[in-house]
């Protein structure tokens, strides 16, 4: 007996096609091994603190920390139970006195700050500003630097630039002074451009005159017979003139 033929127009052979492929493609999904999702932590993380009263310490280590959190995705929740892998020494007793104070990750950085950096008064970073003045052993990046990381500890917006140069000007080694006019300065970086070619200059000086200058056929001169290569007190003839 024949088989009956089954007829379908196009649009019924296109969506059976359909059909077949979707379920082809449910089957396979289901098959697949399910992504395990992993916690972030700070198990592999560099950063330590054993408890030393350091402002500039203490900052480094907050902004380390937080940077990595956020990168790994740590959660607030595992970002404070993990907070004592990254204590030692004086911290870490510390840590265990004062954690069940430490209700959120922000109360935890909140109290390493209170506790080994807390906030200085106003008059006292005033007086370690102007307490020292630049030395001539002191470079003029290193001391713009140490100057300005302690006015960033007054409140937010107490001086802008512009005052904060006229607060530091004062305190340059004379030889900056000399050669750069206050008037002439908006920004520190003009100030450490400025004295980064002074402090050049002063190097290119004294090797002209303690010796020869590297790249360079100028040596120094006798005061006595006015040839190069050896100084006064070196020189044969005003010996030789002496012994006669």
């Amino acid at each position: 007996m024949a088989q009956p033929v089954v007829q379908m127009t196009a649009d019924q052979l296109q969506s059976l096609i359909e059909s077949v492929r979707l379920a082809a493609v449910a089957g396979a999904s289901s098959a697949a091994p399910a992504t395990v999702q992993t916690k972030g932590s700070f198990t592999n993380c560099t950063s330590r603190f054993g408890g030393q009263r350091d402002h500039e310490a203490v900052e480094e280590f907050i902004t380390s920390i937080v940077t990595y959190k956020e990168i790994e995705s740590i959660s607030d929740e595992d970002a404070l139970k993990g907070l004592s892998l990254l204590f030692y020494g004086l911290a870490s007793t510390w840590w265990q006195g004062v954690r069940k104070e430490a209700k959120t990750w922000a109360d935890a950085i909140a109290l390493i700050r209170d506790h080994f950096s807390p906030t200085k008064p106003a008059y006292q970073i005033y007086l370690e500003v102007f307490e020292k003045k630049q030395e001539d052993s002191v470079a003029i990046d290193t001391f713009i630097c140490q100057k300005r990381a302690l006015l960033a500890q007054l409140p937010e917006g107490r001086h802008d630039e512009e005052t904060e140069l006229d607060l530091v000007y004062g305190l340059l080694n004379i030889k900056y002074r000399r050669n750069i006019l206050r008037q002439d300065l908006k920004t520190f970086r003009e100030l450490l451009e400025k004295g980064r070619i002074i402090e050049h200059n002063d190097l290119e000086s004294e090797a002209v005159q303690t010796g020869p200058v590297r790249g360079s056929k100028r040596t120094k001169r006798c005061t006595h017979c006015n040839f190069r290569g050896h100084t006064f007190e070196e020189c044969r003839k005003r010996r030789t003139t002496a012994d006669e």
